[in-house]
């Protein structure tokens, strides 16, 4: 009979000591999960970053895109410009601003013609200076109103405005009229009309 033991042994066991996984340290545990919550942190850190990245550019865009008149430019496109906004440029009639709830009324002129203006936000103190160039960022809207040039239907509504002798009016539109009114800023407009730059203060 043959002897078959060698073939039914299978094969030999391993009986070397097994070593179990080292486990990382506490410290190594909590050194790594410092290090996911700060790049979980930077991360934001970036996307708070392009967002106000985009925003300022955005703003940016928006300012330098936008259409800038007269008075009397913007009062002859009314129909073309309709209700986009743009930026309107005049001189304040001193004796037309006045406060009415929380917004501010009055009245800006350039080259003979009147537009009425609601501004929404406060305008500066310098705005009391006799016939102040002014920037107005707005839009026209209907609204039937009564002007020192008599009956309007449109008024501008303005949000933003920008008073010469500010920075910010100086870094934007320092090319743009002076301060001082001119001799000659009335001339050939409508008797009532020129009358002003004596009765408000030129």
């Amino acid at each position: 009979m043959s002897d078959h033991s060698d073939l039914d042994a299978g094969p030999e066991l391993d009986l070397r000591p097994r070593t179990a996984p080292v486990a990382p340290s506490e410290a190594e545990a909590v050194r790594r999960e410092l290090y996911r919550r700060r790049r979980r942190w930077w991360a934001l850190v970036a996307a708070l970053a392009v967002v106000a990245a985009g925003l300022i550019v955005v703003q940016f865009l928006r300012s330098s895109t936008l259409y800038f008149r007269n008075v009397d430019e913007a009062v002859a496109e009314r129909d073309s410009l309709g209700t986009r906004r743009f930026r309107l440029q005049g001189r304040v009639i001193p004796s037309s601003v006045e406060t009415v709830g929380d917004d501010v009324r009055f009245e800006v002129v350039y080259n003979c013609k009147v537009a009425a203006v609601t501004q929404t936000t406060d305008p500066p103190e310098l705005f009391d200076t006799p016939w102040i160039p002014v920037v107005l960022e707005g839009h026209w809207i209907s609204q039937d109103t009564t002007t020192v040039d008599g009956p309007d239907d449109h008024v501008f509504l303005s949000d933003r405005i920008l008073v010469k002798h500010t920075n910010e009016y100086e870094a934007d539109n320092g090319d743009r009229v002076g301060v001082t009114l001119p001799p000659d800023f009335f001339e050939g407009c409508d008797p009532a009309l020129s009358a002003l730059a004596d009765t408000n203060g030129s």
